[in-house]
């Protein structure tokens, strides 16, 4: 099979390393280094701050809102959470630990994003983000990532995740006995946007501050059930965000 070179696509990422404006040849074509790239319907810029795709989620979900909208007033409360379900929480469940790491105003967006629709949903404008929240019985988007990351490690530390995501959490060892078990080893970074803002490192943070029982259930199910009602962590500080 011949390959198409008009369907290659490149990133250089990082900013340094971007202006320097590299190129590949692949059978003879010249591959330069694009702003970003779409791959698997995620789009990707070279400096990860994945605020495109935010954008594109937000432009989709704010579609099916104005439609909801139109039409919200003459469905049932079953019909409009059926639609809230099928046709915009999808947009916000499509990939989210890929662009997780967005920056605060892009995380903003989504949460006003989702606020909206849920004031279609209830037919309800005066009550608060958090008070629809309550009532729809779900928490915000960025808890719903924070507990899909935890699942995800979960997965990994059991073999029950893909192979090539086994090195990226490790269990702590240690020869003395702690209060605490079933605790990940956090790596060493240098950077925030590529190093705390990681899976790596905030997926073995995310663990080691769930409480004890959690992180000592052995099956998924049982696991996915306590994960229910746990709300994130206490802590706001930025070490703790």
């Amino acid at each position: 099979m011949k390959a198409n070179p008009d369907k290659f696509q490149a990133l250089a990422l990082g900013k340094r390393t971007y202006e320097r404006q590299p190129s590949f040849s692949i059978g003879g074509a010249e591959i330069k280094c694009e702003e970003s790239a779409t791959l698997l319907g995620v789009e990707i810029d070279y400096l990860l701050s994945y605020e495109a795709q935010v954008a594109n989620i937000c432009r989709k979900a704010s579609k099916q809102i104005n439609v909801l909208k139109r039409i919200g007033k003459y469905l049932t409360l079953q019909s409009r959470k059926a639609i809230f379900h099928c046709f915009i929480m999808s947009q916000f469940n499509f990939c989210p630990l890929v662009w997780h790491f967005c920056n605060e105003g892009s995380t903003n967006k989504l949460e006003t994003i989702h606020y909206r629709a849920l004031k279609f949903v209830y037919q309800d404008f005066n009550s608060t983000y958090d008070d629809l929240l309550a009532k729809a019985g779900s928490g915000s988007l960025k808890l719903r990532r924070l507990k899909a990351m935890a699942i995800e490690t979960f997965k990994i530390l059991n073999g029950q995740g893909p192979v090539y995501l086994s090195d990226l959490v490790i269990r702590k060892e240690s020869n003395y006995s702690f209060r605490y078990t079933n605790m990940l080893k956090l790596p060493t970074v240098k950077t925030v946007r590529y190093g705390t803002n990681s899976f790596r490192f905030c997926s073995a943070k995310l663990w080691n501050n769930l409480p004890e029982h959690m992180r000592c259930v052995v099956s998924i199910n049982k696991f996915r059930g306590l994960l229910k009602t746990w709300q994130g962590n206490k802590c706001k500080c930025a070490a703790c965000r």
